[in-house]
């Protein structure tokens, strides 16, 4: 038997020779374009008008050529990876200028995952390696994410993990949690004091798109006898300051897909 992961959809790959030959053509007509396929006119015909229906090619005076939808896909594409390295070197810039452990954190299936993470010259604290999942109630960069999540999302994610306790400090019932994120929603930013782990704080900022979505988002964290509520004030500057220009430079991202 042939392999799973050998198996494709005939039709698929017919859609997609048909956009690939578009692109050393256009514009062109049916009968050109089935011509240079080998493939029945009737059956190009089909695809085309597929396309043509959901806007990825565009029929002008019995012409075929691509739409601008794919500069759309394509800027989508360009913006995500554009996006994640600048995180990633906002991330460590952080961690050089403070000289703490700097990280950035999503929400995925309703846990917080660490997405970029570095230590500066004088970090101590947990060793909590990129790609680590864990609640989003207890830290600093999860509550940051979570106070800004749509309500029904917020609500699913509780009933499904529920708030276990970290530590002492943990908010551990649906009131405190919600009364925390209005706080969160209110100040623009998250503090973890030592709810995840004993003799650890942080401090967490959101970074929105220009629909005022919550991304990702942005913390410091380090050890409870340096991180007092000056140092945090401190630090919070900083992070409000890259906050800024990463949704800035984000944006620039976006439209320059477009203008560029």
């Amino acid at each position: 038997m042939p392999s799973q992961n050998n198996k494709t959809i005939s039709a698929v790959e017919t859609t997609l020779d048909i956009l690939a030959a578009l692109g050393k053509l256009e514009p062109v007509g049916l009968s050109d374009l089935a011509s240079h396929l080998d493939i029945p006119t009737s059956t190009v015909f089909i695809h085309l008008n597929t396309l043509v229906q959901r806007d990825y090619v565009v029929k002008e005076s019995g012409q075929y050529r691509r739409s601008f939808r794919f500069l759309e896909v394509g800027g989508s594409v360009r913006q995500r990876l554009d996006i994640g390295r600048l995180l990633r070197n906002k991330v460590e810039e952080l961690s050089r200028e403070t000289g703490e452990i700097a990280g950035a954190g999503i929400e995925e299936n309703g846990q917080r995952v660490i997405l970029y993470r570095s230590s500066g010259g004088k970090a101590a604290g947990d060793e909590i390696p990129i790609g680590n999942h864990t609640e989003m109630h207890w830290t600093s960069l999860g509550k940051a994410i979570l106070a800004h999540l749509p309500v029904d999302k917020r609500n699913q994610i509780v009933a499904e993990h529920g708030l276990p306790r970290g530590t002492d400090n943990t908010l551990s019932s649906r009131s405190d949690l919600e009364a925390a994120l209005e706080r969160i929603r209110d100040q623009g930013y998250a503090i973890d004091d030592e709810e995840h782990l004993r003799g650890v704080r942080g401090v967490a900022v959101p970074i929105f798109n220009d629909e005022q979505d919550v991304m990702v988002s942005l913390g410091i964290t380090g050890p409870r006898d340096r991180f007092t509520s000056g140092y945090m004030a401190n630090l919070l500057e900083i992070l409000r300051y890259t906050k800024n220009e990463i949704e800035v430079r984000s944006q620039y991202y976006e439209y320059s897909t477009i203008d560029g």
